[in-house]
């Protein structure tokens, strides 16, 4: 997978806020989101946006930065 492009499709359907990141756990658990790519808080509809894979993010993190939200919504998946 390194070096693949891949495409997320991020859709908020809640009436809450809610945001998507991928990056390292702990500046997520931070919510410094700063330079991380991903869909901002309080975004309609579907967004989308590319993510490359690097040897060094293979295996990524992805969370909710909204204060409060990151102990329930955030996980890790593994791209092969």
């Amino acid at each position: 997978m390194d070096g693949a492009t891949i495409t997320f499709r991020i859709s908020n359907e809640a009436r809450l806020e809610h945001n998507f990141y991928i990056g390292p756990p702990d500046a997520l658990a931070a919510n410094q989101t700063s330079g991380l790519v991903g869909v901002p808080t309080n975004t309609e509809g579907v967004q989308e946006f590319q993510y490359t894979v690097t040897p060094e993010t293979a295996s990524l993190q992805f969370a909710c930065t909204v204060p409060g939200h990151y102990p329930l919504m955030n996980g890790t998946f593994v791209l092969q």
